[in-house]
Parts: structure tokens; sequence; C-alpha cells
């Protein structure tokens, strides 16, 4: 559940994902706390890289950091033909039998559908929907993760999630990203997603990240995955030269 800070602030994102600036008078008007407090709040997502004050008011930096809800985007799923693609290449890596992660995000959202070949998965997951898609969809026994859901994503993170896959322990791990950076690894806007991706690998033999084109090349505030961490990546484009060589330096395969 939101503090009553991060709902504020959530407001003001929301507000400014839609006007793209605004006055600090109208984003008071708009939560109803002083000019202190909303200028506090500013500062934070500033920090987080969300907006960057100007004089007098605010303005959206990177549309590509804000979420879209998450409902919005499961009903554009058929529309998403890099991320059905991602997920055809990355079913090579699966088998009968295994014990699998998957994340919340819609990007492994698109393994579903190419689950229901397999017999005896088992398959832990921090998505909601995700979930029910399997339990749906597909054979595997399902597993949901404990913890709290964050309100308009759909997904459960937090310390009692994070606590909760200690105590399993997987073949593989799928994640999805905000950010693929082939220096710093995979990064997130949100702390809570990048403590989930740190646990997948941590009780994982294997992590493959499933990234498209447009996440690479890309870095935000919350360090999830270091290079060094990551076996596969899944794209949907083949990579340069330069990009495939870094990834070579840090072993890690690339699939598309």
């Amino acid at each position: 559940m939101l503090s009553v800070v991060e709902d504020r602030q959530q407001q003001i994102v929301n507000y400014l994902k839609v006007h793209k600036f605004a006055r600090v008078a109208d984003l008071i008007d708009l939560v109803n706390y002083s000019e202190a407090t909303v200028k506090r709040d500013l500062i934070m997502l500033e920090k987080s890289g969300l907006i960057r004050r100007t004089r007098g008011g605010a303005m959206i930096v990177d549309n590509k950091k804000i979420d879209v809800p998450y409902l919005m985007k499961v009903t554009q799923l058929n529309e998403e033909d890099n991320k059905q693609y991602i997920a055809n290449v990355a079913e090579t890596l699966i088998k009968d039998d295994m014990v699998i992660f998957i994340d919340s995000s819609t990007t492994c959202l698109h393994l579903v559908q190419n689950l229901g070949k397999f017999d005896g998965l088992q398959i832990i997951t921090n998505g909601v929907i995700t979930a029910a898609m399997l339990s749906e969809f597909t054979s595997a026994h399902v597993s949901i993760l404990g913890g709290s859901i964050v309100p308009r994503r759909a997904t459960i993170n937090g310390s009692k999630a994070y606590n909760d896959i200690l105590t399993y322990n997987a073949d593989l791990a799928f994640i999805g990203c905000r950010g693929l950076d082939f220096e710093h690894g995979v990064t997130e806007t949100h702390e809570g997603e990048a403590l989930m991706k740190k646990a997948f690998r941590r009780q994982s033999n294997q992590l493959v990240v499933l990234a498209t084109s447009d996440k690479l090349d890309h870095k935000y505030m919350y360090q999830a995955i270091a290079c060094h961490e990551i076996d596969y990546v899944v794209t949907d484009q083949p990579l340069s030269l330069e990009k495939m060589e870094k990834l070579k330096q840090h072993h890690i395969k690339c699939l598309y």
C-alpha cells in the first residue's frame, strides 16, 4: 500500500504526465498541501529522475519512466508483436519439470501462452495477472508471492515478498526491465521492483533478461541486476558489434 507521501507524489506525477508542465500553485491545489510540502515532493521526484523543477513549477522529463496503468498494458498485449517475438525466443531455454521465476512485467506476461506445451513446470511469480493467466492457460503448479499489491500495477513487492522468494530455488528466472545499460546492467524506477529482481537472481541458477530494443542503453535510479549477474539477454533485434562485445566481456549470451 502506498504511503501518504508516495500517494501524493504519484498524484503529482500523473498530473504532469497529462499536462507536461504545472506551476507550484497548480500542484498545491491538486494535492491540498502546503507550498513547502509540495516543493519537498518536487525535490524528491527530481532526484528520482521523474521530473525537472523549473522556475515556479515542474515538468516531466521522460515519459518512458512513467508507468502506464497495468490493465491498459494488458489490453494491448495482442498488439505487441516484438514482445511476443521475445517470448518465442525465450521459450527455447525452457524444459519440462523446471522451476521458474517469472516477474510481473508485461514482457514476461507474453511467455504465458508459450508455457502450456510444457509438463511439470513449477512457476513462482509476483504478478497478480501473471498468476491468474498461468493458472488459466497452463498446467503448471503456480505460486504467487505474499505481500502487498502495488496499486494500479498488479504487482507484489516489498520486504515480505523478498523474503518469500528466498524460500524457493529455481532453475531459471525471467525478468523484464525498465532499462538495460551495458555497463550497469538492469535498472528500475521503483525500489520495490529492483528488490524483487535481486531476489530472483539470488535464488535462481540462471537469469534471463527480456528486453525490447527501446529498453537498451537506458539507466534509471535503482540498481537491480549487475551485468555479471546476467546469463542471457533476449531481445527483438540484432545488436551492434560494440554491444555484442560488451556482452561477451560479461559472459552474457544474447538471443534474438
